[in-house]
Parts: C-alpha cells; structure tokens; sequence
C-alpha cells in the first residue's frame, strides 16, 4: 500500500508517495520521472536475456497510484521511452492511456526520448524547462538555478546505500531543486555522495523514511 509523506517544497503543499512519485494536490498533479517504458525490449533485441513483464508492471503501478491520488493529470519528467517504439509496448501504454482517458497525461522530453512521438501516445509535449506556479520543471537538473523557481527534475536515479538493505531508491531535496527517483524498477541508481548538501527520502515501494544524514 502506497505510503505519503507532506512536506513543504516552494511554499507549496507536496505529497512524497512511497511508489516513486510526486503529487501536488493544489494542480490535482501527479509527477513521476524516468519511466523508461521499452527498457526490457531494448535489452532483448541486444541479446540480453531481461525477463517480461517489467512495462506491465510499472504501468500497474501507475494505475494504483492515479487511483491512490485521484489525479487529474500526468506529468512525466524526462525519459518516458528507453530507446525505440516497440509495438508490444505501445499496445500495452495504448491500453492503459484508454483505462484513463480522463487523466491529462504530458510529457517533457529527456535526453532517452529521441523517437517520442508523443501524438503517436495520446498525450501532449511539453518544452523542457516548463513553468508552473513556484516550479520550473525540466528533466535534467541544471548546475545552478539563476532564478527563484524551485526546480523539480528527474534524471539522475537518485539512491543512498543503507545498512542491511542495501541501495534504495530517495527523493533528493534541496533549497531550490526536488530530484525525483526514476519511476521504473529497471534502472540503476546514482549513490548521493556524502559532499552533497540537502536531505533525502527513502522510499521503497511501500513506506517512506526520512534520512536525518546529511547529504
């Protein structure tokens, strides 16, 4: 079951959610990055034997958390394809775009979504470094905000190594910028060096534990 966290990002009310994702509840927003929709095809067409089933399942995910939330919108921060358009698995977003037709789903291209074809999907493109409220949204966090807009961004697959657990996915947040955790549970992971300054949330699918350790 899907856990949240309030916390104050921008002066805005902001829901972390145990499953990877963002919620602003004032835009009915739900926020995720690095969908990577396609990675298992790719690494099959390369003759890596990956196991099936990884799109279904990040995709179900996204089902019960539209559900959890009752958002009316969709914003992907970067990265939702891996590689190329597979017809399986635009059968499959096909299929799971029609089960919520009534969601607003955008998309920011990352630097994997070179063959986006986001009309092709049924959901509208947005233009990297994209403004809303106290937000500029990107996919890539850039190396200094020049402005007052709090950044919140995607791209890095931000995860800490903890004791006993080993590496786990953390929302990284700082004054001016909210790295979100890549969405799908087929990625590696970037470890936050420990000169890193900011806090992060663990979040492992099911709770969510806020890390006293500086980072």
């Amino acid at each position: 079951m899907t856990e949240s966290m309030a916390v104050d990002i921008a002066g805005e009310s902001m829901q972390l959610l145990s499953d990877r994702a963002l919620f602003w509840p004032a835009q009915n927003r739900l926020l995720i990055a690095d969908l990577h929709l396609g990675k298992g095809n790719t690494f099959r067409e390369w003759g890596i034997g990956i196991p099936t089933g990884g799109t279904a399942h990040d995709l179900n995910r996204l089902t019960a958390l539209l559900a959890h939330t009752q958002a009316k919108s969709l914003w992907i921060l970067g990265d939702m394809l891996h590689a190329n358009h597979h017809d399986a698995v635009d059968a499959q977003w096909a299929r799971f775009r029609s089960q919520h037709a009534s969601v607003d789903f955008a998309v920011l291209p990352g630097n994997h979504d070179r063959h986006l074809d986001a009309g092709k999907l049924g959901i509208k493109q947005l233009h990297d470094g994209t403004r809303d409220g106290p937000f500029i949204f990107r996919h890539a966090p850039q190396p200094a905000q020049t402005d007052n807009a709090h950044e919140l961004a995607g791209h890095i697959h931000p995860v800490v190594r903890l004791p006993g657990v080993g590496l786990t996915p953390v929302f990284w947040l700082r004054a001016q910028r909210t790295v979100l955790p890549a969405f799908s549970a087929f990625t590696g992971g970037y470890v936050m060096p420990l000169r890193e300054t900011g806090f992060c949330v663990a979040c492992n699918g099911s709770s969510l534990v806020s890390l006293k350790r500086r980072f």
